[in-house]
């Protein structure tokens, strides 16, 4: 049997989450329903035996005793009952005196069939005794008697000095309690079953369509990762391939599998770009910051110049008798000359920027420290092998400097007045020299 891998045991958890969360909130709306559906069902018996109760006239109440069954008084009352009890979905409807020792006895029942007898006792309840108090109520139990299982609702009736003279007294079966309850409640239940089954349908609609999202997502991730790969191979023959080196580390997670990726894939892209980087700031002859790191570099000094907080010396050089050395030689000669001239410039100014920014030029910036620049390019010019350049050196003056040009300008001037020196000093002697460093 095939084992789920950790991302799609994620999604079920997740969906698993979320259908628990709504049969909670089912289950919590049920039982709040339940509540709800009981108080209706109440707030209806009491609406009922309230009604009745003040229909009724409580002074009369109080004088009638059980030889006064066939009086007009005790006739009114009876027939006001017994409407109740024809005309309304209910039980019996009656009236119920509280004695002095805490128990209760019929006074009128207009039942047809089986009335309660004046002065017979009738079952105690905590709402009946609230009822004899002041307080309507309605049974939170169902109680059993003679004609069977019931909840009763029981209004005081008032005489006009309001003390309660009577209580009335309306029954309904607790078969009729339970069906308006379980009515309503199956109602509340189809409702909720519905909701939760239509969420959950929903939840699983959205899992399913971003784990298909996920997966070409993963699928795309694979395809980028090759064509990277492939352009690493480009420019790095000898580079690992990314998958060589997630052998030791693959999980059977889509997720965990996508970060080594990606992680792997940083780590390389982080390298090649470090050297495609050093290959663009390099010069591939010499080894020394090509021209378009010199004009890096030229762009922060500007930036300096402009916020007065710029302190540097350059030094330009050029290679004498070059031309001579590639006709005489050949240009593998021509390029050893410069090799030469490069090696020797960067064992002069190791504490500098060295640039080659043409075919047999050079440039050094010092920043901040070039007390010793005019010894050292007195030294270099002494200690020449087979080759010869010729110098132009000068120190940024803020005071006459508005730009970088105007310095590189000074230079370039004191460079070709060391040249033309050069060549006025050798006159016919000038020649190719062997290389020889």
């Amino acid at each position: 049997m095939k084992r789920l891998n950790p991302a799609a045991r994620s999604l079920i958890l997740i969906c698993a989450f979320l259908l628990a969360m709504n049969f909670l909130l089912g289950f919590v709306l049920i039982r709040n329903s339940q509540r709800a559906i009981r108080e209706q069902v109440e707030s209806r018996m009491l609406d009922v035996s309230n009604t009745a109760a003040a229909m009724l006239d409580g002074d009369i109440l109080r004088t009638l005793q059980a030889e006064d069954v066939n009086t007009p008084e005790y006739r009114a009352i009876h027939n006001i009952l017994f409407r109740f009890e024809q005309n309304i979905e209910l039980a019996y409807i009656y009236c119920v005196r509280a004695l002095e020792d805490g128990s209760f006895v019929f006074t009128i029942d207009p039942d047809p069939e089986s009335p309660g007898a004046f002065g017979d006792h009738i079952p105690y309840t905590e709402a009946l005794y609230n009822a004899s108090l002041g307080t309507p109520g309605v049974d939170k139990e169902a109680y059993v008697d003679q004609w069977g299982r019931f909840y009763s609702a029981y209004s005081p009736v008032f005489d006009s000095d309001g003390n309660v003279t009577d209580i009335v007294a309306v029954d309904f079966t607790a078969d009729w309690y339970d069906r308006q309850f379980s009515n309503q409640l199956k109602a509340i239940v189809s409702i909720s079953g519905i909701s939760i089954l239509v969420a959950s349908i929903i939840i699983l609609l959205i899992v399913n369509r971003y784990r298909k999202r996920f997966d070409r997502l993963f699928q795309g991730m694979n395809n980028v990762s090759e064509g990277i790969e492939t352009l690493v191979h480009e420019i790095s023959p000898d580079a690992v391939p990314v998958e060589q080196t997630e052998q030791t580390t693959r999980s059977t997670d889509e997720i965990d599998m996508m970060n080594e990726r990606i992680s792997s894939l940083q780590e390389k892209l982080s390298k090649q770009i470090q050297l495609v980087r050093s290959q663009a700031y390099i010069d591939g002859l010499t080894g020394l910051n090509n021209r378009a790191a010199y004009e890096e570099h030229v762009e922060r000094l500007e930036d300096e110049i402009r916020g007065g907080t710029a302190d540097f010396a350059i030094a330009l050089f050029d290679v004498n008798s070059l031309k001579e050395v590639n006709d005489k030689y050949g240009h593998k000669k021509g390029d050893e000359v410069i090799r030469c001239a490069a090696a020797a410039l960067q064992s002069a100014f190791p504490e500098g920027k060295v640039y080659r920014i043409g075919g047999d030029e050079f440039l050094v910036i010092l920043e901040n420290s070039y007390a010793d620049l005019l010894p050292k390019l007195a030294s270099l010019r002494e200690n020449q092998g087979g080759f010869s350049i010729s110098a132009g050196s000068v120190v940024y003056d803020r005071g006459t400097d508005r730009e970088y040009r105007s310095v590189f300008n000074r230079a370039d001037t004191a460079m070709y007045n060391d040249k033309r020196e050069y060549y006025q000093t050798h006159g016919e002697r000038r020649r190719a020299l062997p290389v020889s460093c």
